[in-house]
């Protein structure tokens, strides 16, 4: 593997916020992509600064809260020069998950939260305002090294990062290690999540999946479980 991962388990429910290098000019800081920044925005942007990477693209799996709390405040780092003159990276997130950000989305996350058993003070309390989304994905697009996986069941627009050169699979929370996504939520499908299973289990055996909780695994791993 050419590129460089690093790993940082984030907030309460332990997401796994992935930084991602990418290309860059030799001599400045590394460009990189980081994938769902559930929380403890303080806790990545000084493991940033640590490995002297600055991010171009903040991207998404899907939509819940645990995956995009400390997004407000990464964009805000890039505003008070945190990271210099570094240009704010750009957000994506799959189409169908779009109302998880911007003006109305503290109720979309409240609604949420509630089906889980949770209460909309915790939500509330952790909430900042966000944008809408810079990128919307759909099935296909190319977005930096990866292909993006639309592998819904999850959420509406849960989505995989795939980067086949690197054999290596972003699978938010739709794969684990010896599990799999929840349905019980607002979104949630258990069909069309069985129906993402089969197209991801059907993936090179050799993948590496970096999965939105929890350890690393591979795709011939989970197959044994199906």
């Amino acid at each position: 593997m050419q590129k460089k991962i690093d790993c940082i388990c984030v907030g309460d429910i332990e997401t796994n916020c992935w930084l991602y290098s990418l290309d860059g000019e030799a001599g400045g800081p590394r460009p990189c992509v980081v994938i769902d920044p559930g929380g403890d925005a303080q806790l990545i942007i000084e493991r940033l600064k640590e490995m002297d990477w600055v991010p171009l693209f903040i991207f998404l799996t899907h939509g819940h809260l645990d995956h995009l709390a400390a997004l407000p405040d990464l964009l805000e780092a890039f505003e008070k020069g945190v990271f210099g003159k570094s240009p704010a990276p750009k957000v994506g997130i799959h189409r169908g998950d779009a109302q998880y950000l911007g003006k109305d989305a503290l109720q979309v996350h409240i609604d949420s939260f509630a089906a889980a058993g949770g209460d909309a003070a915790y939500v509330k309390a952790l909430w900042k305002p966000s944008n809408d989304a810079d990128i919307l994905f759909e099935e296909g697009d190319e977005a930096g090294p990866f292909k993006v996986l639309h592998i819904p069941g999850h959420t509406p627009g849960s989505v995989g990062f795939y980067d086949e050169k690197e054999g290596l699979l972003f699978s938010g929370d739709t794969l684990f290690k010896m599990s799999w996504g929840r349905t019980d939520l607002p979104g949630g499908n258990e069909a069309l999540l069985q129906q993402s299973l089969k197209r991801l289990l059907s993936m090179n055996g050799e993948t590496i999946v970096c999965s939105g909780h929890g350890p690393v695994t591979k795709i011939k791993e989970e197959t044994r479980k199906f």
